[in-house]
């Protein structure tokens, strides 16, 4: 686990780039279906603020690594991806200065998984990411779901983010 730190080695433009992504989105749906993807949903760093999170209410409720608060920073991802454009739901804004663990490269996400269900069991609600990530001494989790808005955050450790 010495590889995995909170340091963002990569931006989300750079993990749109990598073979794993390209895959995922290539089993997405036609080229046309993807390069819409890639304009509408998935987050550009170009929109980010420093230490502004957004939480969008028109999905249906998250539960991929865990009970969290989930997170983009890019408002207009979200809102075309969970929102529907903005018909299904609204934006929530947070600041804060959360410590992710950042988990974008899949292999290291695999480890680490790995280690959860080792020290922890494999909860169905996957539990043992957030009490590993926590033990760990890390608030949440940063991923990269290109099926999804791309780069987001699951931020177990709620109460470094104030909701504005």
């Amino acid at each position: 686990m010495e590889k995995i730190t909170n340091k963002i080695t990569l931006s989300a433009e750079e993990l749109l780039e990598l073979p794993n992504t390209k895959e995922l989105l290539n089993n997405y749906g036609d080229s046309y279906s993807i390069e819409q993807k890639i304009k509408l949903d998935l987050a550009k760093t170009e929109n980010y603020k420093p230490a502004v999170f957004y939480h969008a209410t028109g999905g249906l409720g998250e539960i991929g690594l865990g009970k969290g608060l989930y997170l983009g920073k890019d408002k207009k991802a979200l809102e075309n991806f969970y929102n529907c454009d903005g018909t299904c739901g609204k934006i929530e804004e947070y600041h804060g200065n959360p410590k992710f663990i950042d988990l974008t490269i899949y292999e290291e996400f695999n480890e680490f998984e790995k280690l959860a269900i080792a020290k922890y069991g494999n909860s169905t609600k996957n539990e043992h990411l957030k009490l590993l990530t926590l033990d760990m001494g890390f608030d949440g989790i940063r991923y990269y779901d290109p099926l999804a808005t791309g780069e987001e955050f699951v931020l177990y450790n709620t109460k470094k983010v104030i909701k504005i």
